[in-house]
């Protein structure tokens, strides 16, 4: 024990809080800044133990590199003579085990709770730290209910490769001298077993607690540590109780998922874990007050769904309309910057499924929803629509409103309105002036708007064809049609894009929305489906123009969930990475289930080097979406890592899916070029070249022949290879410099004039993006911007 009134470093103690198998903490001043702290030490026993010494310096490094409102967060790390110490903020409050003693915790609570530890974890494996000691005496709760994760003595980066590592005790139950890491109770089957642990095990160690907050019991326990290690391994965990069930069954799902046997059966990403939790506790996990009362970040956003809108008569020729009013109801609300509003495609899930509203809601995670019907009679409409709270099932606002088929948008105004003030949502005068110059169709074209809209929300040629007859159809009525033109530009590029690259569609494209652009200037998905165009090979990939248009999307409509997925694609080709992650959070954000914005965001991970969380984060998104591009994302992860064999697995698996497709060729030369295979890699460069074709992605084929080349030697043939792929739509200056693939060509003069000229370039793509924010902040339009790069 410190005596009150040691001085350790700039820290004088002050009173005992407790003590551990790893540390005995005390109560102490900041002398310098004046303020109460806390300060861990080593136990007098371990003050010589180069082990402990080790693991106690592990832990201050991990701590430190993060920073979280729910991780505890650590000031200093010193040494004062014999003792190593530890700062860190004080906490005012108790452990979750001391929270357990009384038993299961209210479903609310837990909910609370469990989505704010799992945003800490977040944090945490972002930063490649796996925590594999999480268990409730390393989880506190404040007094004001916010939760902190404690004590990452035994986290690592990478766990190590070989079995049968041992530790020192950390807790006085279960935990014996010689076990693999962790504790038993908590732990997962791979850490049972002396295997490698990644950020799974600790999603295994969270359903426990999660179990436990829930039933007041922990899943696996048993009389003896050996029997319980053997439940862990072998046994399901039990039934919860009935109340527990009924109250909030989503957790026990959430809950049983995390403690699959198998890691990959469970959440693979915390993130993904996030989202689960979010829609059950109806926000996003709170924030803890900065100390001078404000909070840290602005309070989160209202959110809102809109589900289908039910026909009372069950007519199937009017199908089209209980997607369409729900799909106009929430592109009015998108104009609404303060709200967050579920898109279109986040609710094609509940098309052929009845739901409660609040169910929806939850599985959601939105704050409330809006479940409609109407009946029809001829052209006449009455439309019923309420309001549902997520969190109780109340009605927040409800009403019944005759309308006519052909005047759906303008209904949508107030209805809106309605809607935003239920929700305590304050329109600013931004919001204003969107929803009054916002286009609303009206007229016999706008039935058949809505019934292409009901087909384009789908992938197949079919749904594409009927969709353009619609619209084609809508134009006949009413050749000025701004959201038919849209439409009608959208059905033209998605069959160019996926099923006829080969023909005329993107110039016709091209001409519909330049069409519905000089009737409404402004119209956002006008201005998107522009951006989506400029950024293709017939553009040249034009990436200054898709900036341009993508925020001047954004700021028509701040919640089109597309212009921010988009516009995160082009930024981090022009190694915008930080912005682009952050348009991809903003697009899953408003939509979990984008796959695309998830599978983008991994990407970005990649060209920043953190290959461990861009594999977790690509393996989520494939599945939810396969695609030759999330083959090829996966097996690039898998080289980078040094696994090999998953790699040519991967990429064997993607051309076997997507023949012909170029990256399969290039990666799987790639592969070939690591394992010295010159042969089989310049097979591979043949076989890219010949599927070459208006491809979209064609560019990174040219960079991994570029690093192909490079592996190889072939230092010229790599450099024109790399100029070839920068010039075509990947200038990302960014990972060229810190590819080791590229090693090879960093003393070249030609390597080091390319990255010169692409640093002006991406520089001039940054200047031009931060003036747009800075003028469409300012309520200016960001597509008349006369800002270039340079």
């Amino acid at each position: 024990m410190i005596r009150a009134g040691t001085r350790l470093g700039n820290y004088q103690v002050l009173a005992p809080l407790g003590a551990g198998g790893m540390g005995e903490v005390y109560r102490a001043r900041d002398a310098r800044l004046g303020r109460e702290v806390a300060v861990k030490v080593l136990p007098g026993e371990m003050a010589n133990d180069r082990n402990a010494l080790d693991r106690f310096e592990r832990e201050a490094r991990a701590v430190a590199a993060l920073s979280h409102p729910n991780i505890l967060a650590i000031f200093d790390f010193g040494r004062e003579g014999s003792v190593s110490f530890a700062v860190t903020e004080l906490l005012e409050g108790d452990t979750l085990r001391s929270h357990l003693a009384a038993g299961p915790l209210p479903a609310r609570k837990t909910a609370d709770y469990a989505l704010q530890i799992v945003s800490g974890l977040a944090a945490a494996h972002a930063k490649g730290i796996v925590h594999r000691d999480l268990k409730p005496e390393n989880l506190f709760v404040t007094k004001d209910g916010f939760v902190k994760i404690l004590d990452f003595g035994l986290a690592r980066a990478s766990p190590p490769p070989g079995t049968g590592a041992t530790q020192a005790p950390t807790a006085p139950e279960l935990t014996e001298p010689g076990t693999v890491m962790g504790t038993v109770g908590y732990m997962s089957p791979e850490q049972a077993r002396g295997r490698p642990a990644d950020a799974r095990s600790d999603l295994f160690s969270f359903g426990a607690i999660l179990y436990e907050m829930l039933s007041g019991e922990r899943p696996f326990q048993r009389d003896t540590a050996p029997e319980t290690l053997t439940a862990i391994l072998r046994d399901d965990p039990p039934e919860l109780p009935e109340k527990t069930r009924n109250t909030l069954p989503v957790l026990e799902r959430i809950a049983r998922r995390c403690l699959e046997k198998d890691p990959e059966a469970r959440f693979q990403v915390a993130r993904d874990l996030a989202f689960a939790l979010e829609a059950v506790a109806g926000s996003p996990a709170r924030r803890p007050a900065s100390p001078g009362g404000a909070e840290k970040e602005p309070p989160s956003k209202r959110s809102v769904a809109v589900l289908f809108f039910k026909d009372l008569a069950r007519d199937p020729q009017n199908a089209h309309l209980g997607l369409g009013l729900a799909d106009a109801t929430i592109t009015e609300l998108s104009l609404v910057k303060s709200l967050l509003v579920r898109p279109t495609a986040a609710i094609l899930r509940y098309q052929d499924r009845s739901v409660e509203p609040v169910v929806a809601g939850r599985e959601l995670g939105v704050h409330a929803v809006v479940d409609g019907s109407f009946q029809r009679s001829g052209s006449r409409l009455r439309v019923t629509v309420q309001l549902v709270a997520t969190s109780d099932g109340r009605s927040l606002w409800g009403s019944k409103i005759d309308t006519t088929v052909d005047d759906i948008f303008r209904m949508q105004d107030e209805v809106s309105r309605r809607i935003a003030e239920a929700l305590e949502v304050e329109l600013s005068p931004a919001d204003e002036k969107r929803l009054a110059a916002a286009a609303r169709p009206a007229g016999k074209a706008n039935e058949l708007y809505l019934k292409g809209r009901a087909h384009i929300f789908f992938e197949s040629i079919d749904d594409v064809n009927a969709a353009i007859e619609d619209f084609e159809e809508a134009l006949r009525e009413d050749p000025r049609s701004v959201y038919a033109l849209v439409g009608l530009a959208t059905a033209y590029a998605r069959m160019g894009f996926t099923f006829d690259p080969e023909g005329n569609w993107l110039e016709r494209a091209e001409a519909m929305s330049g069409k519905a652009l000089t009737i409404e200037p402004g119209l956002p998905e006008g201005r998107c489906l522009q951006g989506i165009l400029a950024w293709t090979p017939r553009r040249g990939f034009d990436h200054a123009g898709a900036i341009r248009e993508f925020l001047a999307a954004i700021a028509g409509s701040p919640n089109l969930t597309e212009a921010h997925e988009r516009l995160g694609v082009v930024l981090f080709h022009v190694a915008m990475l930080e912005e682009s992650a952050t348009h991809a959070r903003q697009a899953l954000a408003t939509n979990p289930d984008d796959a695309l914005a998830k599978i983008h965001l991994g990407f970005c991970c990649y060209l920043e080097g953190r290959h461990e969380e861009a594999l977790e984060l690509s393996l989520a998104a494939e599945r939810g979406n396969p695609s030759a591009w999330g083959d090829y994302q996966i097996a690039l992860c898998h080289l980078k890592l040094g696994d090999l064999e998953a790699a040519e697995r991967r990429a064997e698996s993607g051309s076997r899916r997507f023949p012909g497709d170029p990256l399969s060729s290039s990666v799987r030369g790639l592969i070939a070029a690591s394992r010295g295979d010159a042969a089989g890699a310049r097979e591979q460069i043949a076989l890219t070249l010949r599927n070459r074709k208006s491809f979209g992605h064609y560019h990174h084929a040219q960079y991994d022949m570029a690093c192909i080349h490079a592996l190889l030697g072939e230092k010229a043939a790599a450099l024109d290879l790399l100029t070839e792929a920068a010039h075509n739509g990947f200038p990302c200056i960014t990972f060229f410099e810190r590819d080791p693939s590229l090693a090879s060509l960093r003393e070249e003069e030609g390597f080091t004039a390319l990255m010169r000229d692409l640093a002006a370039e991406c520089d001039g793509y940054r200047r031009l993006y931060r003036d747009l924010q800075s003028s469409s902040g300012h309520g200016s339009d960001p597509g008349r911007s006369s800002t270039d790069p340079g």
